[in-house]
């Protein structure tokens, strides 16, 4: 099976890429996974055939599917095959919101919170893990997690809601510097939540930020 999709989300896990985009022919989500064993990609499983380089956000790819595979919360991964991808070419925010608009929810992910406890993703109605956003008012800054190390936090309005504490795990917007602050202003956001808890929280994830002035 041939899926072919804009990339939207290229963002860093476990020394990897979670990588997701949107199917252009029928405007679903489509989340990439490892052949055999479902893990997130390296650049050498998203190396084009036909151009330089490794996939990058925006790129158009026609991609080989083994099989779906739904799991949990992620009912949108996909096994990829062992082949290279095939560059089909580029799209624009603009592009993209022709064949998916960006998604207005009462809350993004069942609450304002920055994670949803395991309970409440038991009770989530639909299960899903991928979303686009319209943020308001889009800022960034750093914060030390309990082992200490410096991960970038966001915040932003959503639909009258404010969202603190965000991580963010596009790293092209990965800061690096203590104390750092950045205003992005109003931008579209993809927004992830992972297959697994973490201390049995399920953090709400910021994988890629599109700013709409670029």
């Amino acid at each position: 099976m041939k899926i072919d999709a804009v990339i939207l989300a290229k963002s860093s896990m476990w020394g990897n890429y979670c990588v997701a985009g949107i199917d252009i022919h029928s405007g679903m989500w489509v989340r990439f996974v490892s052949y055999g064993d479902g893990d997130p990609l390296d650049d050498s499983q998203m190396m084009f055939i036909n151009d330089s380089g490794s996939c990058v956000p925006l790129d158009v790819a026609r991609i080989r599917v083994a099989k779906r595979l739904p799991r949990h919360n992620h009912m949108e991964d996909c096994m990829i095959e062992r082949d290279a991808w095939l560059r089909l070419g580029r799209m624009s925010i603009q592009d993209v919101l022709r064949i998916h608009e960006d998604e207005e929810y009462r809350y993004i992910f069942g609450n304002a919170r920055e994670y949803l406890s395991e309970e409440e993703m038991m009770h989530l109605r639909h299960r899903y893990s991928l979303i686009l956003v319209k943020a308001e008012g889009l800022t960034l800054h750093t914060e030390r997690n309990r082992k200490g190390e410096l991960k970038t936090r966001a915040a932003f309005t959503h639909h009258g809601r404010e969202y603190t504490h965000i991580r963010v795990t596009d790293p092209e917007y990965e800061l690096k510097t203590e104390r750092a602050n950045v205003k992005i202003g109003d931008a579209y956001l993809v927004m992830s939540m992972p297959v697994k808890p973490f201390n049995g929280r399920y953090y709400k994830l910021i994988a890629k930020i599109l700013p709409e002035k670029q």
